[in-house]
């Protein structure tokens, strides 16, 4: 997929066993890489960092525009006692679909909100159910 005019590698998160799994018990990703998860209509999906080791940018799509980016969002720093404990990062407008890149990724290409995404080979809708 190509944003800005800079090209991103995305796994793409086609299951709802990869939705759940996401990037958890990973260690990073390599610059340019990232995960997508495509959803089957636009809504305002909710995202934790369950399982997370390092920080993420949130890149909310809708079509083929970027509607925004939560930048930074951390990763627990500590041993959990409950789910609850993990804070949800989710659009303030909906997205259908979702891509995580590593922390400062948007903010070193210069990505913002309006900005063209080009999906090669073209992405059809997501997965039923979401």
């Amino acid at each position: 997929m190509t944003i800005r005019g800079h090209r991103i590698l995305a796994e793409v998160a086609d299951t709802e066993e990869k939705k759940r799994l996401g990037l958890g018990g990973r260690d990073g990703l390599a610059p340019d890489h990232g995960m997508l998860f495509p959803y089957p209509r636009a809504d305002r999906y909710a995202f934790w960092m369950k399982g997370m080791r390092f920080d993420i940018d949130i890149v909310w799509i809708q079509s083929d525009r970027v509607v925004s980016i939560t930048e930074g969002a951390r990763h627990p720093l500590g041993p959990l006692i409950d789910d609850a404990e993990l804070p949800q990062f989710a659009p303030p407008e909906p997205a259908d679909r979702v891509l995580e890149v590593e922390a400062g990724t948007a903010a070193r290409l210069g990505w913002r909100p309006g900005d063209a995404v080009r999906f090669d080979p073209p992405l059809g809708p997501g997965p039923a159910g979401g």
